[in-house]
């Protein structure tokens, strides 16, 4: 149970789209598609994941929320499972690594790749749309093809601000399809110690990691 929420929770971190609500004549059709953007420098917030796989021809469902800590400025990136066992997976792309700490094991692989943080040029605008009614939260969805991933990559970001809100990612190679959604998200760090390592360090192994897709999230990659 604990290795399938590791691995869970590095897929996301990043780790990545929004269920894509119906078509709706929000903006008259007569504004232009906005273009790619980039999220804040800096946030947390809560990250809901649900991803369903059929593994050697058997259905599995992981669904567990954690808390994420976003800081692009300083290249770095923590998630904390909430809930038992005590998981937390962090990255540092100062030094390409990432550490997954659970319970009193911990363990360090290296990254490769870049950490996310816009929306790449040759993502294709789907729509802007109100969620929740005309008098919702304006919002914009973008969909990005993944190779990595193994398929394609739905996020749906605020119009203003380029918050994310949601992700869906299906990954056809896999059999997989990750659905992801953001609440409570605040700009800044509030504590930068949820970024500190062990000490000793994690014992290191030979593996690479890449983090466009063990780190939930569209968030930390592409």
């Amino acid at each position: 149970m604990v290795k399938r929420l590791i691995i869970a929770v590095c897929l996301l971190a990043m780790s990545s789209a929004l269920l894509m609500p119906p078509k709706m004549p929000v903006l008259a059709g007569d504004r232009q598609p906005p273009l790619p953007c980039c999220v804040p420098q800096q946030w947390e917030g809560l990250q809901h994941m649900i991803m369903g796989q059929v593994i050697s021809g058997q259905p599995n469902l992981v669904n567990v929320t954690y808390r994420q800590s976003y800081d692009f400025s300083n290249k770095k990136l923590a998630l904390e499972l909430l809930g038992s066992p005590r998981t937390k997976v962090i990255q540092d792309y100062n030094k390409m690594m990432q550490y997954v700490i659970s319970g009193q094991n911990c363990s360090a692989t290296k990254i490769i790749g870049d950490m996310f943080h816009c929306i790449p040029a040759s993502a294709t605008h789907l729509q802007t749309f109100y969620f929740g009614g005309m008098q919702g939260l304006l919002m914009d969805a973008w969909q990005v093809t993944a190779p990595g991933l193994g398929g394609d990559l739905v996020v749906d970001v605020t119009h203003d601000g380029c918050i994310p809100v949601a992700e869906v990612i299906t990954n056809k190679e896999a059999q997989s399809m990750t659905v992801l959604t953001y609440a409570d998200i605040t700009m800044g760090i509030r504590d930068p110690q949820v970024f500190n390592v062990p000490s000793p360090p994690c014992p290191a192994n030979n593996n690479q990691t890449d983090g466009a897709l063990n780190a939930r999230f569209w968030l930390s990659g592409l």
